[in-house]
C-alpha cells in the first residue's frame, strides 16, 4: 500500500501531541490520582493536612447504602458498602435487583483540625434528585427523592459551612429517568477560596472554549455563504465548530440547573460533532462514493440514536444500558481505527492546510481511544480528553482561517501591484504608439518635401555651390535623425518599457546603459514581459536614487542564447538588504517587496531561474527563462 510521507509526519505529530496530553491528564489532572490522603471505610483524616493543601478530591472510601434513604442519625443497624464515586453508573451495586434505578444514601466523615474554619464543598451533578446534609444540617435539596414520579432536578455548585473537628457529609439520591444515577462524579473539598477558584477556572475555560468555537463557526459560515470557492469545505468547518460549541457549553447549562434536555443536547451535539469530523475527513482524504455514504450513514444513525435511545433507557434494565454503552464505545474505537487507517493509506494530494487538519483529526481519534479504554478518569481543572483535542482542532481551523485571510490580503496586494504595473505598461505602449505614429507622420511629410529638397540640391549642384550644398545636406540629415526615434530592440513591449525608463533616468540624471537584443516574438506574453522588465527597472531606478550622484547607475543586459531568455539588471544601491527565506523586505512599506515577489512568481511559473547577488557596490538581479523561442 502507498502512503503520503508528509501526511504521515503530520499524523505522527498529532498522535504524539494527543498521547502526551492524554497521559499528562490521566496522570496529573485526574481526580482518581489526585495527591492527598484517601478515605478508608467512610472516614477521611484531614486533621494534619487541611493547612498544607488548599483542596482535596473526595473520590474514595464513601459509605453506600443502596435502595435506602437514610438521614443523619439513622445509620445504626445498616451495613454499608464502601465504594469510590463512579464505581457504579447507578444504584446497581449489590442491591439484589440489579436495577440501576431507585435510591441510595452516601456518607463520608472528614476529620478536621480542632480550630473552627469555613470550608467549601463542590456539588457536581447528582442524578436526578438529591438532599445534602453537613453535620446534620440540611444544606441543599434538589427535586424530590421520595417521589419516583417527581420532577428531576440537577445542578452543579458549591456550598460553604463552618466546621471544627469533623464534617459529616450525607447525600440522599434518587433516580428513575436517567442513564446515570446517584453520585457519579467526585466532589472537591477545601478552603472556600481554593474551591471557588477551581470552579471559576473551569467555568472560565468553558466560556473561552465555547465562545471561540462559536465565533470561528460563524465566521466560516459567513465566508461559506458569501464565497463560492470551497463552499462545501467551509460549511463543514462551520458545522464542526458549531457542533463543538454546543457540546462544550454543557457545564454552563448544568451550573444553572438546566433540565434533563441539556444532557441529551450534550450527547447529540457530541455525536454530531463526530459526524461533521467524519465528513471533513472524507473531504480532506478524497473519500467519495459508497464508502463515504456508508460511514456518514453510520455516523448519522449514531447521532439519531443518541437523541432517541436515552429517553427509552429509563424503562429498561441494566443489561440494555450496558449494551448501549458498549455500542457507543465500540463505535468510537471503530471510528478511531477508520480515521487513522484512511488518513495513512490515502493517495489524495494534500493542500496547504490539509496536513494540520488531519493532525487535529488524529488527535481527536487518539483522545477518543484513550478516554474509552483507560481506567476511571475525570479531569480536575482541564476538560475531558476529547474536549481538549476538539478544541485543538478548533484552534487549527482558526489558524487555517488566519492563514487564508493573510494569503488573500497578500494576493490582493500582489494583484494591485501587478494591475498598477500593467496600467503603466499600457501607458508605455500608448506612448510608444504615439511616438511611432508621429514618426510615420514625419516620414510622410519628409517624403512629401523630398521633391523640393531634390530641386534645391540640383540647383545648388548646377550652380557649383558645393559648400552650400554640403551644409544643406547636413541639415537634412540632422532633421531626419531628430524626426525618427531609434528602436532599442525589435521587441515592441520591451522597447516601450526601455523608452519610458530612458526618459525617467534622463529626468533624474541617472546613467542608463542598455545592451538589449530581443526578437519581436517570444513565448512569454508581451504583458508578462513588460511586467518582468518594468518591475526590475523600477526597483533599479529607485535604488539608484538613494546613493550619491557620482555612484548612480543602472545597467540592463538581455539577449537570447540557445533559445533561452537571459536578463540581468545591475544598479548601484545603499547596501540595505533584509531577507527572510526567499522573501525580501520592501524599503517602501512593511512586509515583503511586491515587485521582486511578482518577478519570482513569474519566473517560477515559467519554470525559469532567479538569482539575487547583493554585492558591495552593485545589486544584481538575473533571470533565465528557458526555451522562449
Amino acid at each position: 500500500m502507498c502512503y503520503n510521507r508528509k501526511r504521515v509526519i503530520w499524523l505522527l505529530c498529532g498522535a504524539l501531541i494527543a498521547l502526551a496530553t492524554c497521559f499528562f491528564q490521566y496522570r496529573y489532572d485526574n481526580k482518581y490520582n489526585f495527591p492527598g490522603p484517601r478515605a478508608r471505610e467512610g472516614v477521611l483524616d484531614l486533621s494534619q493536612y487541611a493547612e498544607d493543601q488548599p483542596f482535596f478530591i473526595l473520590a474514595y472510601g464513601w459509605e453506600l447504602y443502596p435502595q435506602l434513604l437514610l438521614a443523619p442519625g439513622e445509620f445504626d443497624g445498616h451495613e454499608p458498602l464502601f465504594v469510590y464515586l463512579g464505581q457504579y453508573g447507578g444504584f446497581e451495586g449489590a442491591n439484589g435487583s440489579g436495577s440501576p434505578h431507585g435510591c441510595a444514601t452516601y456518607r463520608l466523615t472528614i476529620l478536621l483540625p480542632d480550630q473552627s474554619k469555613e470550608y467549601a464543598l463542590e456539588l457536581p451533578e447528582i442524578y436526578t434528585a438529591s438532599r445534602v446534609w453537613i453535620n446534620g444540617a440540611p444544606v441543599q435539596s434538589l427535586g424530590d427523592v421520595s417521589d419516583a414520579r417527581g420532577k428531576p432536578s440537577t445542578r452543579t455548585g458549591m456550598i460553604t459551612f463552618q466546621a471544627v473537628g469533623q464534617a459529616e457529609i450525607v447525600v440522599q439520591a434518587a433516580d428513575y429517568s436517567h442513564y446515570y444515577s446517584g453520585m457519579v462524579y467526585p466532589p472537591a473539598f477545601g478552603s472556600v477560596l481554593a474551591v471557588s477558584d477551581l470552579l471559576t477556572s473551569r467555568l472560565l475555560r468553558t466560556c473561552i472554549v465555547t465562545a471561540a468555537a462559536l465565533t470561528i463557526g460563524i465566521l466560516y459560515l459567513t465566508i461559506g455563504v458569501k464565497t463560492g470557492e470551497e463552499r462545501q469545505k467551509m460549511t463543514l468547518f462551520a458545522l464542526s465548530c458549531l457542533a463543538f460549541s454546543l457540546y462544550a457549553v454543557y457545564p454552563l447549562f448544568h451550573q444553572f440547573g438546566a433540565g434533563i434536555w441539556s444532557y441529551r443536547l450534550e450527547d447529540v451535539s457530541f455525536y454530531l460533532f463526530l459526524l461533521m469530523l467524519t465528513a471533513l475527513h472524507c473531504s480532506l482524504c478524497g473519500i467519495d462514493g459508497r464508502p463515504r455514504r456508508i460511514v456518514l450513514g453510520v455516523g448519522s444513525s449514531v447521532a439519531l440514536l443518541s437523541l432517541v435511545f436515552p429517553a427509552l433507557l429509563a424503562e429498561r434494565g441494566l443489561s440494555v444500558m450496558m449494551a448501549y454503552s458498549w455500542f457507543l464505545d465500540g463505535y468510537k474505537l471503530l471510528l478511531f481505527g477508520w480515521l487513522i487507517v484512511t488518513a495513512l493509506f490515502n493517495r489524495q494530494k494534500d493542500g496547504d492546510t490539509d496536513g494540520p487538519l488531519l493532525a487535529g483529526l488524529c488527535a481527536i481519534a487518539i483522545s477518543m481511544m484513550f478516554q474509552t479504554v483507560v481506567p476511571v478518569f475525570e479531569p480536575v481543572r482541564t476538560g475531558w480528553m476529547t474536549e481538549n483535542a476538539g478544541f485543538l482542532l478548533i484552534l487549527l481551523l482558526a489558524g487555517v482561517l488566519w492563514f487564508g485571510t493573510v494569503k488573500a490580503f497578500a494576493d490582493r496586494a500582489t494583484l494591485t501591484e501587478n494591475t498598477r504595473l500593467m496600467k503603466k505598461q499600457f501607458s508605455l505602449q500608448e506612448e510608444n504608439y504615439r511616438i511611432v505614429s508621429e514618426n510615420f507622420a514625419e516620414i510622410r511629410r519628409m517624403r512629401h518635401d523630398l521633391r523640393h529638397h531634390l530641386n534645391a540640391v540640383m540647383e545648388l549642384a548646377r550652380q557649383h555651390q558645393y559648400e552650400e550644398l554640403e551644409h544643406y545636406i547636413s541639415g537634412c540629415e540632422v532633421s531626419a535623425n531628430q524626426a525618427v526615434q531609434p528602436a532599442l530592440c525589435e521587441n515592441h513591449a520591451v522597447n516601450a518599457v526601455l523608452n519610458y525608463y530612458i526618459q525617467q533616468c534622463g529626468q533624474k540624471g541617472i546613467p542608463l546603459e542598455l545592451k538589449v537584443s530581443l526578437p519581436p516574438e517570444l513565448k512569454l506574453e508581451d504583458w508578462n514581459l513588460g511586467l518582468l522588465f518594468g518591475n526590475l527597472l523600477e526597483n533599479a531606478v529607485e535604488a539608484s536614487e538613494k546613493v550619491p550622484k557620482d555612484r548612480q547607475s543602472v545597467k540592463v543586459y538581455s539577449r537570447i542564447a540557445g533559445g533561452n531568455l537571459l536578463l540581468t539588471v545591475k544598479n548601484a544601491w545603499d547596501g540595505q538588504f533584509i531577507a527572510s527565506g526567499e522573501k525580501i523586505a520592501s524599503t517602501k512599506h512593511e512586509g515583503a517587496g511586491i515587485g521582486i515577489s511578482s518577478v519570482r512568481a513569474l519566473v517560477d511559473k515559467c519554470g525559469g531561474q532567479f538569482f539575487l547577488t547583493p554585492g558591495e557596490q552593485e545589486f544584481v538581479v538575473s533571470v533565465v527563462l528557458w526555451q522562449q523561442i
